[in-house]
């Protein structure tokens, strides 16, 4: 199961790992304000942004490949293009609180993928989300592990 965690404006963390209250009491709330059921609400987003999809891959690493991955910058990202459409930004650093992420995140109006080394494991993985369908995903995600491995050889 995915963790998922509630966080500030500035970025830190304002509830534990798997806290079912806090989910519950913001859909109480969407409710109370919207007097529309959650799941509706949700259906409207997909409608007008497009229904999500996600996946991630996994690919073996060295060490040194794993260091280098941490430690990629956006300059080294070399395209301006992914899955059909224009790159928008090249991330190394947490929008909410500039923490590094310890990897790269790139992102498309229609889908993004981040890569990250294992800190257990001698792999990286690339995790992806699609508002275009499972197609773009899987293009997304091959692109992704090519932008990567290329970042890595050079």
């Amino acid at each position: 199961m995915r963790e998922r965690r509630f966080l500030r404006r500035d970025g830190s963390v304002w509830t534990t790992d798997k806290d079912g209250i806090a989910p519950a009491l913001l859909s109480a709330e969407m409710t109370a304000r919207t007097g529309r059921d959650p799941g509706m609400l949700y259906r409207d987003l997909t409608r007008d942004l497009g229904d999500m999809t996600a996946d991630r891959v996994e690919a073996p690493a060295t060490a040194e490949q794993k260091k280098k991955l941490a430690g990629l910058s956006p300059q080294q990202v070399r395209i301006t293009e992914m899955a059909g459409e224009p790159i928008q930004s090249v991330l190394t650093k947490a929008p909410g609180n500039d923490a590094p992420i310890g990897g790269i995140k790139v992102i498309s109006k229609g889908g993004w993928f981040a890569a990250r080394p294992s800190g257990t494991e001698d792999i990286y993985k690339i995790y992806a989300e699609s508002f275009h369908g499972a197609e773009h995903l899987r293009t997304l995600l091959r692109e992704a592990q090519t932008i990567v491995d290329t970042a890595l050889a050079g």
